[in-house]
């Protein structure tokens, strides 16, 4: 469990990622999502983002046995996945507050409805 702070210290991670810090500097190296910041006094902090991409990238390797190739292919399609899920999210928000003109609303809030299905579907059957 991530603690509730925005900002983490280098040392840090470890308790919270069961990472060995080795691990995580060559993370660093191979995942350019990783983006601590440098403090006025060179210490590295991390932001919340990245504590939870570390996070699922330790789930990728580790649990998923995933290699580093494939698990920067599957972050990708996560995100990707993640992003059209919103975009269906919030339209079917606005499918239900706005107004469709009548005969149409229910066709259009099936065919989201359906979209967001798939979409779930596909998120379960990769472990996203």
């Amino acid at each position: 469990m991530i603690p509730n702070k925005s900002v983490f210290k280098f040392q840090e991670l470890t308790p919270i990622t069961g990472v060995k810090p080795y691990v995580i500097r060559f993370w660093e190296t191979e995942f350019e999502d990783i983006i601590p910041v440098t403090s006025d006094t060179g210490e590295k902090l991390y932001g919340r983002r990245d504590v939870e991409l570390l996070l699922k990238i330790k789930k990728l390797l580790f649990e998923d046995k995933l290699s580093i190739p494939e698990a920067k292919l599957a972050l990708r399609n996560i995100e990707v996945v993640s992003s059209v899920a919103e975009e269906w999210k919030a339209a079917t928000l606005i499918t239900d507050e706005v107004e469709i003109p009548s005969g149409h609303s229910s066709e259009v809030k099936d065919a989201l409805r359906m979209a967001m299905s798939l979409i779930k579907e596909i998120k379960e059957s990769h472990h996203w």
